[in-house]
């Protein structure tokens, strides 16, 4: 007898656990690894200089460690999942993203390319990891078996961030990276463009974000915080930069740590209630509240809870690591299935017209 699966349910106390758990361990980690960085720094700094660039080094540090997540995750977690117990197997897969991302970062010094190389590099292989495996649901090489799609992923990705960092484009700026959250912790891509072959399906989905981007920053420049007339890293594109006083990195921060690591907990409950494509865009509205309302409040603390923007930015950049680990690698949100208002399947929204 075929289970029967919950049309847009509230279910509390899932949410709450998964919140307390991923926010807790974001402030518990930070302040280990802030500690840590002024400590035993993985960049070249010395003196004056640990205490301006620790938190350039913790970022790093956790965006790698997380893009081994994701790496992992596109291929069925393998090879954790042949550990059995979800506990087990998420402890043993998280620790082991955190220890390959500090071998990953220390590896561009150890290299010689200095830290102007390093948001170049980890930009790009964010693009082309959600490019290729996510947004274009790895149709290069799907039916492969786990071992061999890894390999080629690492390879196609290695690759083609060796030439974009080497030439005119210097990397593909993250601004997207909100975006690709609503639109793949609300499912709206995936009712946006159902029935789509690939790969114009990633290629939409990825003129989508373009847009919001763009609009995003026009909105940014309109109200001060992003200024046009700056260079970005790359002549190649002219969007200007933010300023010197980070409030929109900071925007920016909290807009990658409160969506996904909200929204999954919560199973998007209640714009479940609304019928797709207008419930999907209601979260992204919400999201975005959100992370406007947390940006404030961070920001809002300094010079009493933090230090300055450089601590500020830490704890705002943090949860977009557990925001990833606990749900993918533990599983909490998606402990049961559940189904959209207008969903027929868990999961998928191929079946719709």
């Amino acid at each position: 007898m075929q289970e029967r699966v919950d049309v847009a349910p509230l279910r509390l106390g899932t949410a709450v656990k998964g919140w307390i758990i991923i926010y807790g361990l974001t402030i518990v980690t930070n302040f280990i690894l802030n500690a840590w960085m002024k400590a035993s720094p993985i960049g070249p700094w010395t003196g004056e200089e640990i205490a301006n660039m620790y938190w350039f080094d913790n970022v790093c540090y956790m965006l790698l460690s997380l893009w081994w997540c994701f790496a992992f995750v596109a291929v069925g977690n393998w090879p954790f999942n042949r550990i059995q117990g979800a506990l087990a197997r998420g402890i043993v897969a998280t620790l082991a993203c955190w220890v390959i991302g500090w071998f990953s970062y220390k590896a561009i010094y150890w290299l010689g390319l200095g830290a102007g190389w390093a948001f170049p590099i980890i930009g790009t292989l964010y693009f082309l990891l959600v490019f290729f495996a996510y947004t274009g649901e790895n149709w290069l090489w799907a039916g492969f078996s786990a071992p061999r799609q890894f390999g080629l992923l690492l390879m196609t990705i290695f690759g083609f961030t060796w030439i974009i960092t080497n030439t005119d484009f210097r990397w593909i700026p993250p601004w997207w990276f909100p975006f690709a959250q609503i639109g793949l912790a609300t499912g709206l891509f995936s009712y946006l463009f159902r029935k789509m072959k690939q790969p114009v399906k990633g290629v939409l989905m990825w003129m989508f974000m373009f847009t919001g981007v763009a609009v995003w920053l026009l909105i940014s420049a309109r109200i001060g915080i992003w200024d046009t007339q700056l260079q970005d890293i790359s002549t190649f594109w002219n969007i200007g930069l933010y300023g010197a006083g980070n409030e929109w990195l900071l925007l920016f921060f909290c807009g990658c740590a409160f969506v996904y690591g909200f929204l999954v907990p919560l199973h998007n409950w209640p714009f479940t209630k609304v019928p797709m494509p207008w419930g999907g865009f209601l979260a992204g509205a919400f999201a975005w509240v959100l992370i406007i309302v947390m940006t404030l409040i961070i920001k809002g603390l300094i010079g009493t809870v933090f230090a300055d923007m450089n601590e500020a930015l830490t704890y705002g950049y943090m949860g977009v690591a557990w925001s990833f680990f606990i749900p993918l690698f533990f599983g909490i949100g998606f402990e049961k299935p559940y189904l959209w208002t207008g969903q027929k399947t868990p999961g998928t929204w191929e079946d719709v017209d």
